[in-house]
């Protein structure tokens, strides 16, 4: 358990002790497991071998469904693999479930400054895809 995970079940209990946003806060705790159990997935899905160019590599992205500003987080993997159109789809899900977490949220809302994040550029070394500077 992570210590944010941990952090937000005592702010869930500490809610419900007082009656207020118990099953909301459970609901939003509930979507934060489905999206970063979705993340696990993708993750464990993308592969970044094989390839023999940079072609062949491509990103999937993540959001972390706790983020008040939340910044994609990219990870190479190989668009050959048996296993990249099932790491696509689980991360493309991934995002859509952080999103549905993020409007269970009950922090207030803040602006968020306006960074353009793009993805990294990849090669393909030694069969592996890999992020280059």
């Amino acid at each position: 358990m992570t210590m944010r995970y941990a952090a937000i079940t005592l702010m869930m209990v500490g809610l419900t002790g007082c009656g207020g946003g118990g099953s909301d806060l459970s609901a939003y705790l509930r979507a934060v497991g489905l999206a970063e159990a979705k993340e696990a997935e993708a993750r464990q899905l993308a592969v970044d071998t094989p390839c023999d160019q940079a072609s062949q590599c491509g990103t999937v992205s993540f959001i972390d469904p706790k983020a008040l500003c939340p910044m994609p987080i990219y990870v190479p993997y190989s668009l050959v693999s048996p296993t990249a159109a099932a790491a696509k789809t689980a991360a493309d899900q991934q995002r859509e479930l952080a999103a549905k977490a993020r409007s269970l949220s009950q922090q207030p809302l803040v602006p968020c400054p306006a960074i353009m994040s793009i993805a990294p550029n990849l090669a393909c070394t030694a069969s592996k895809c890999q992020v280059v500077q």
